[in-house]
């Protein structure tokens, strides 16, 4: 019998960060994409797109419909279309809701775009301030028929939804007014027991807001698992009105921290724990101040020192310089 053959060379580390984590229930929604996608230029993992097109696929019934908040270049809504069309109930869903996924993206460069357009082979040479929207259009156009596009602020064009909503795709939610928008406008038409929440920046160490207002209704969800940086929660059950009212009213520093201290405690993965800690040293910085998130950043260190150390994930590396950079001289750096 000839020898078993044992290949010496390590193979190459996944990176955390890309790594899927999801409820048994929901892992077969991550396939493969078909070779005859063509790819559209995104800021998210291959991983999560395949997430998004899974979801279409294998999971939206039509109960209601999808809305995608933040579309950047059309990725997240070619796939949810090419999902859809690949949907065993295509035509059932199609004659309830003609054009069942709602898109937003308001199509402004800003100044870090220049660099992905670039990086990326994106053929967009405007400066910021000038509009993108006739890419988005472009890249779209394949999965058009099932999409209403709406280019623009969406605190101004989500105002007329009303129908319910079975996935809620959010990577719009850069500024804290847009995240409340969100919730107050697109929360209380979930489905019980349906619908499926995707919180595309929940890990990653900006926007601690984010998972401080998921968490305040973390009760009326469970959480399903992680694909790349974006959090899954079913939604299980409707949220009472005065609980919206008691979050509108503002939400206690105290109750803030605890809220991301169960943000943090969500996924198992080490990386994304560290990249939550650094989201958490923002909260601190903005609630008390410097001292108080310097305290915080040598409280993850000491947690996380391997992910400190890990300096071939640049992303971890980078997002670790800017807080030490907020906490150094209070300057936060935020282009997305």
């Amino acid at each position: 019998m000839e020898p078993l053959r044992v290949n010496s060379e390590p193979r190459p580390e996944p990176d955390p960060m890309r790594m899927v984590r999801l409820n048994s229930s929901f892992a077969h929604v991550v396939g493969t994409l078909p070779p005859t996608l063509v790819k559209v230029p995104s800021m998210m993992s291959v991983i999560e797109k395949r997430a998004l097109y899974g979801l279409a696929k294998e999971r939206y019934a039509g109960r209601g419909i999808i809305v995608d908040a933040g579309i950047f270049l059309g990725a997240s809504t070619r796939r949810f279309g090419e999902g859809i069309q690949a949907n065993a109930d295509f035509t059932a869903i199609q004659k309830r809701w003609p054009k069942p996924i709602v898109s937003f993206e308001r199509g402004i460069i800003n100044p870090g775009m220049p660099a992905f357009f670039k990086r990326n082979n994106v053929n967009i040479t405007g400066k910021p301030g000038d509009s993108f929207a006739a890419q988005v259009l472009e890249n779209v156009k394949p999965v058009a028929k099932l999409v209403d596009l709406r280019i623009g602020d969406i605190l101004a064009t989500a105002l007329d939804i009303k129908d319910p909503i079975e996935i809620l795709f959010l990577d719009v939610l850069k500024l804290p007014e847009i995240s409340k928008f969100a919730i107050r406008k697109f929360f209380p038409l979930l489905i019980p027991g349906v619908s499926v929440v995707v919180q595309q920046d929940y890990f990653y160490e900006r926007l601690p807001y984010i998972k401080t207002d998921q968490e305040f209704f973390g009760d009326y969800f469970v959480y399903l698992g992680e694909v790349g940086s974006s959090a899954l929660f079913l939604y299980t059950e409707a949220i009472p009105k005065e609980l919206f009212v008691r979050w509108e009213a503002g939400v206690p520093s105290r109750e803030q921290e605890r809220l991301a201290s169960i943000a943090m405690q969500r996924s198992v993965d080490p990386a994304r724990r560290f990249m939550m800690g650094l989201s958490k040293v923002r909260l601190m910085h903005q609630l008390y101040g410097v001292d108080a998130a310097k305290t915080y950043l040598a409280f993850v260190k000491g947690e996380f020192p391997e992910q400190v150390a890990a300096t071939k994930y640049d992303r971890l590396t980078e997002s670790l310089r800017l807080v030490e950079k907020l906490c150094a001289d209070g300057v936060s750096i935020d282009e997305f």
